[in-house]
This record gives C-alpha cells, structure tokens and sequence, in this order.
C-alpha cells in the first residue's frame, strides 16, 4: 500500500467499485497523484482530527472513463484528483458538514450531497481556496445546489 499521509492511502483514494467490475484502470497520473497526497494532508487528516473518527472514503480520483460511468460533472475536481466524497464513521453526517464549514481549513468547495456523504475538495494549485459551503440535491445530470452561508 502506498501512504499519503498517515491515515490514507493512494489505493483508498483511487479505489472505483464501477472500475473495478468492468476492469477498468483507474490510475492517477503524477500530477493527480499529488494533488491527492495534497488534498489528504490539507484537508482529509485534518478534517479526521477535527471531527474524531475515521472517514470512509467513497470515491477520490476518478479517470475521465470512471466519472463518466457515474455521472459526475465533466468538470468534476475529482478528474484531477482534488476532490473526495466520504462518510465520517460513527457521526451524524450534518454535524461533521457544519463543523467542516465553519473551521478555519482551505476547502474550495464543501457539499452535503443527499444528505449521504460529505464532498470535500481542495482548489486548483496557485489558487485560492473559495470556501464554499453547499447543500447539493437530487442526482447526476439533475443536481441542485443550495449554498450555505454563516454559523
């Protein structure tokens, strides 16, 4: 296994349950693979720090084949690794949302999606972190974002 940080690894982070029942690579390049080991020691260790529990990862890098097999957005963070959806272990998912919200870290986006899974993502290398908080609603092709605005 190869360690991003102390308690994510790279196979958790590129782990696909579409890839791999249709035996499809889902690999992360060099850039993708930093912006991952970065988006895990700036927000996903933190982030399980903060909220005390583990987090279980539901997708993190997805290849273009991947993103397109579940819907997600042609410009989702996740092609380029920035991105990841998990669910904390052992916590009400809206708090963990709000506690994420409103810390100090340098989140690009943060979205409770369906109320299910927390997605996080750090920006785009040289840019700013806008620290956007959403509620996202309904489903891939038909989402609806509500945007989440002081304590």
């Amino acid at each position: 296994m190869t360690s991003l940080t102390a308690h994510f690894t790279l196979e958790e982070m590129t782990r696909s349950e579409v890839a791999s029942r249709r035996g499809i690579i889902n690999t992360p390049n060099q850039d993708q693979a930093e912006n991952l080991e970065y988006l895990c020691m700036t927000l996903l260790e933190p982030i399980r720090n903060m909220l005390g529990c583990p987090l279980h990862v539901n997708s993190g890098f997805r290849s273009h084949v991947v993103n397109l097999l579940v819907g997600g957005a042609s410009n989702s963070a996740h092609l380029d690794g920035r991105a990841c959806d998990f669910v904390p272990v052992g916590m009400d998912i809206r708090l963990a949302f709000d506690a994420i919200r409103r810390s100090a870290l340098p989140y690009d986006k943060v979205l409770l999606e369906c109320g299910s899974w927390i997605h996080v993502q750090i920006a785009p290398k040289g840019a700013q972190p806008r620290r956007q908080a959403y509620l996202a609603t309904g489903g891939p092709g038909a989402w609806e974002y509500q945007e989440v605005r002081g304590a």
